[in-house]
């Protein structure tokens, strides 16, 4: 799967969310009534079964869709270890830790007033492709958050604003939409040094809230080979130069035409090893 169908598929999920929270808000409780008065009982119960169908239907979908992210194939690596997690309370053995870990039985419990904050700040401004994060509503029930808003900037003093994630009995991995936020060559990504994750209600109008997990993911270099490639014209400029002042630069050294020719084909004979070069002279490289 390249990452523009995987761009289209979370477009498509969240226009189909934001649907679906707009109709409910606009058919009430008033007009589930009426419909229940009038509908005959065993009609009622094919409702039902077809209510259960629904219901089961975003689970399998959340699990289609976290078997088809595969980071490797849509060249992106994984930087949560680039940042420092905050969060405005939580519960003793129930923190931080048991949030990032790859343990989905672990989870991050609040302990405090609402909204809840999820705070992480990187040592550097990163290029974020993916933020994703994990719920399950099957267990958590009223722990599961309901409405999400995401914000981020270069600190606390300028935070913008830049996704609104409302969510129905979720379970599995959840993008956040942040296609189009204008960073990066493609404007796709996210160029900033701070993201905030504020929690403004749950399911159930439950206080508190369970997050089983979050990962954060940019563009991997190496996998795309977008530093070779971005290499490439200014070698191509280098050559060009080259070739057309080649015939001036020797003459001006009183070198013979095929001396430089002679010089690289010596390099090609006897290359220089990199193997020993010293870390400050290599390109950095994200762990």
């Amino acid at each position: 799967m390249s990452y523009d169908e995987y761009l289209r598929r979370i477009r498509e999920s969240h226009e189909r969310r934001a649907g679906g929270l707009a109709q409910g808000l606009e058919q009430g409780e008033g007009d589930d009534e009426l419909l229940g008065d009038g509908v005959p009982e065993e009609m009622g119960d094919e409702m039902e079964d077809d209510e259960e169908a629904d219901d089961e239907q975003p689970e399998s979908e959340a699990e289609g869709q976290d078997h088809a992210f595969n980071p490797a194939a849509l060249g992106l690596k994984e930087i949560n270890n680039l940042a420092h997690f905050g969060v405005s309370s939580h519960r003793p053995g129930n923190g931080v830790a048991e949030l990032l870990s790859d343990d989905l039985d672990k989870y991050w419990q609040s302990d405090g007033q609402q909204p809840h904050l999820l705070t992480i700040h990187f040592l550097r401004c990163v290029e974020i492709r993916t933020i994703r994060f994990y719920v399950d509503y099957n267990q958590d029930e009223s722990y599961t958050p309901t409405h999400i808003v995401f914000y981020a900037g270069t600190g606390h003093h300028d935070l913008i604003q830049f996704a609104e994630v409302p969510l129905t009995n979720p379970v599995g991995w959840q993008d956040v939409p942040i296609a189009d936020s204008g960073g990066g060559a493609d404007g796709h990504s996210l160029c900033c040094w701070m993201v905030q994750v504020l929690i403004k209600e749950n399911h159930q109008n439950g206080k508190d809230t369970h997050i089983r997990g979050i990962k954060i993911y940019t563009l991997d270099d190496q996998s795309l080979g977008t530093s070779t490639a971005a290499r490439e014209p200014t070698t191509r400029a280098l050559s060009t130069d080259l070739d057309e002042n080649l015939g001036s630069v020797l003459a001006a050294q009183g070198l013979p035409d095929g001396s430089f020719q002679e010089l690289l084909d010596a390099f090609e004979r006897h290359p220089i090893s990199t193997s020993n070069l010293g870390d400050s002279m290599r390109e950095p490289v994200i762990r």
